[in-house]
């Protein structure tokens, strides 16, 4: 989420959220934090979303419950942005704008060009202002022949020509050397699979990548195989693209899941989501042989047709995994040309801004290491490194006559989504969680007499994921009585004081545990005075 100000009021562009890293346990989602907009809603004029991936109107639906704003978009970002919308009952007002194509939002004078993704109606924006020309490409790559105007090249050349005095240009793929390989490489490695196979195939990709969920289907088709989805994500874009003319399927290739059975495995294909081995994802569970409709059969070919999300390696592997247990082939982005991103190369970084030559440049989207590799790519490219800014989530840029500074921050960061609750979960929840999934967690109950402190019922001890209560009975029980000679050397002011009691059952516990078994689970005395 970027934020743009000019004359008191503020443009907002994209609302995308992400995924838990391995160390946010229980978490299901991860939210930019809106504070800083939510608090000035009222001089909000709206919001432009750039495409339909998920880190860029995944959040919509929350941010749209805070700041009640029109959504602007080209038809495929705005017909998917409504399907996100409905599942949460959230209503916005959308305003299409074609690319190219022109809006003005309040006092925001915006131009939208079109850019090659791995989304159709992917686009850059370039917001004019009093103080100079502001140009956020968003994601994009430059790859010969992919999907997108011919000319959309051009229109960055002629922009650079015009004049561009802040250019923000995407990092992700700021370390990988050269071009990144043109949607058609794909689709020549899937008329292979495609043509060889004597069984099922069933493709697993993300759900809004419609680009190669076309040259899937354009495949099955020419090969003689009806295709069915599968997936809630799935089904809803692939009706959304068709809807909407971005994808061209005819209406004889399409089966139901449950229609299958009915052909021989030769004359079938099925595209279905859990390329990154979501837990519920329709792949995961045809792995696990869980799904209700479809199982794996030997001979069949399972193409992952996407990259492992970092973080997300060990959970493809064990759909990989699982799969071969089950008599499957699979090909993969490691063992097959069955994947090419949507981003640019560095090769191409350098050739956007030779294109657009801006006066400053701040590489955005990425680890801090993408951005500090892009900054290098400027550099190199001609940009001067006084003229090039490296910033982080919640500095503030200023564009003044021309002239770019820093200007301090404001509230950023994320919020974190579990379940229902949204941003009750921080980092001491997180660090319990940690505890807890590490060591476990012994809980100790001590009942006292109200009166003189003295103990009337345990102390007993409760494991959870720290040792097991059949086999550690001697051990708890030494324990136990550990905590009641901590607590009989209580003075008669400190047994009437459930801190300092609690503090004696915790302390004299952890010594015990980390003596005996170098582990450090969560203590949590329960103290009950009668």
């Amino acid at each position: 989420m970027m934020t743009v100000e000019m004359d008191g009021r503020i443009l907002v562009v994209d609302a995308g959220l992400s995924f838990p890293n391995e160390e946010m346990l229980g978490v299901d989602l991860v939210l930019p934090d809106f504070s800083y907009v939510s608090s000035n809603a009222d001089r909000c004029d709206g919001v432009l979303l750039t495409h339909g991936h998920e880190d860029h109107v995944g959040a919509l639906s929350w941010f749209l419950r805070e700041v009640d704003v029109p959504v602007y978009g080209t038809p495929l970002t705005l017909g998917m942005a409504k399907r996100r919308l409905d599942s949460f009952d959230v209503d916005a007002r959308f305003i299409e704008i074609n690319a190219p194509g022109e809006a003005s939002i309040g006092p925001f004078k915006c131009r939208l060009l079109a850019v090659s993704h791995s989304i159709p109606d992917a686009v850059s924006v370039v917001i004019d202002t009093p103080e100079g020309r502001i140009l956020y490409t968003s994601d994009f790559k430059l790859a010969d022949g992919d999907a997108a105007p011919a000319s959309y090249v051009e229109s960055f050349g002629e922009l650079g020509r015009q004049g561009v005095d802040l250019m923000l240009s995407d990092s992700t793929n700021a370390e990988r050397p050269g071009r990144t390989p043109s949607e058609a490489v794909v689709g020549v490695a899937m008329r292979e699979i495609f043509s060889s196979s004597e069984r099922r195939v069933i493709v697993a990709c993300f759900a809004s990548n419609l680009h190669r969920i076309q040259g899937v289907c354009t495949v099955a088709e020419a090969t003689g195989r009806k295709v069915a989805f599968i997936g809630r994500s799935m089904v809803a874009n692939v009706e959304v693209g068709r809807e909407l003319g971005y994808l061209e399927v005819s209406d004889d290739t399409l089966i139901d899941v449950g229609e299958l059975s009915n052909y021989r495995p030769e004359e079938v294909a099925v595209i279905c989501t859990g390329s990154q081995g979501e837990p519920l994802s329709a792949l995961t569970l045809i792995a696990a042989g869980e799904h209700r409709s479809i199982s794996i059969e030997p001979g069949d070919m399972v193409v992952l047709s996407a990259s492992p999300i970092p973080g997300n390696e060990a959970a493809v592997h064990r759909v990989i995994n699982g799969l071969y247990r089950a008599g499957a082939e699979v090909c993969h982005s490691e063992n097959s040309n069955v994947h090419v991103s949507g981003h640019a190369a560095a090769d191409e970084l350098a050739e956007m801004v030779t294109l657009v030559k801006p006066k400053h440049f701040v590489p955005v989207h990425g680890e801090y290491r993408h951005l500090a590799h892009h900054a290098r790519i400027a550099e190199r490219s001609g940009i001067a490194r006084s003229d090039i800014t490296v910033i982080e989530d919640g500095d503030v840029l200023v564009l003044e006559g021309g002239h770019v500074r820093s200007d301090g921050r404001v509230r950023a960061g994320t919020v974190l989504v579990d379940g229902l609750g949204v941003g009750d979960v921080g980092p001491v929840v997180l660090r319990d969680r940690k505890t807890l999934a590490g060591d476990g967690i012994l809980i100790c109950v001590v009942t006292i007499d109200s009166q003189d402190g003295a103990i009337l019922a345990g102390p007993d001890l409760i494991s959870r994921g720290f040792v097991y209560h059949g086999e550690s009975q001697e051990f708890l029980q030494e324990a136990g009585d550990r905590v009641a000679d901590a607590l009989d050397e209580l003075g008669d002011d400190q047994v009437r004081e459930w801190s300092s009691i609690k503090k004696a059952c915790r302390n004299s516990l952890g010594e015990i545990v980390w003596k005996r078994t170098r582990r450090r689970p969560m203590i949590l005395p329960i103290v009950m005075e009668i």
